[in-house]
């Protein structure tokens, strides 16, 4: 809970699940039992450009001696980049970086890669871009928009790989990017995403 001068701010809080079932006796003190833990932790992680933050993320968690995430990632870079036409036209929003999209979804200006503001402008995003591929009929699941946010990134990767000519790579090759290093691959739905950075 953050504290701004001298004022108690909302925070937010989660259980956490333990890598071991909870004992009986623990169960009777805090009233907190296997079933309540179940999922947590498995929240979907929204990035814009997460094949960008991914690597950092999983770096200090191997430095921090914790496991790999194994959390759905829904990227908001792809959800723009696929995003269904309502009139039927291709695909995508135009500009795809994280402040273009803030403008074009009117939302509020954030103060830009700073944690905070990023996180804040995503989640915004996000929500705009959710009901799109809603109203597209194009995802009905989290794990529906984090399937085909992923495989639009990953195409549109190979597709500017393409562009840039014989013996030329505009990117990482895509076999490179996928699992995260030394960890199984993410599951979320129907694709897997790990490292490798991209620009938006």
């Amino acid at each position: 809970m953050p504290i701004v001068d001298g004022v108690p701010e909302p925070g937010w809080s989660s259980l956490v699940r333990p890598a071991r079932p909870i004992p009986r006796e623990a169960s009777d003190i805090h009233h907190i039992t296997d079933e309540m833990v179940r999922d947590c932790g498995r929240w979907p992680l929204v990035l814009h450009n997460a094949p960008f933050d991914l690597p950092f993320i999983a770096a200090l968690l191997r430095a921090g001696g914790c496991p790999p995430l194994g959390n759905p990632v829904i990227d908001t870079l792809g959800l723009a980049r696929g995003a269904p036409d309502p009139d039927g036209g291709a695909p995508g929003l135009g500009e795809h970086s994280l402040g273009a999209l803030a403008r074009r979804f009117q939302l509020p200006i954030e103060t830009a890669h700073r944690a905070a503001g990023d996180a804040r402008t995503t989640a915004r995003v996000f929500a705009e871009l959710a009901r799109l591929w809603e109203r597209g009929n194009a995802a009905h699941s989290v794990a529906e928009l984090a399937a085909e946010s992923q495989d639009v990134v990953r195409r549109t990767r190979r597709e500017r790989g393409a562009a840039a000519g014989p013996g030329l790579t505009a990117r990482r090759p895509p076999e490179t990017l996928f699992p995260l290093a030394g960890t199984p691959p993410v599951n979320s739905g129907a694709a897997t995403y790990g490292e490798g950075p991209e620009e938006p």
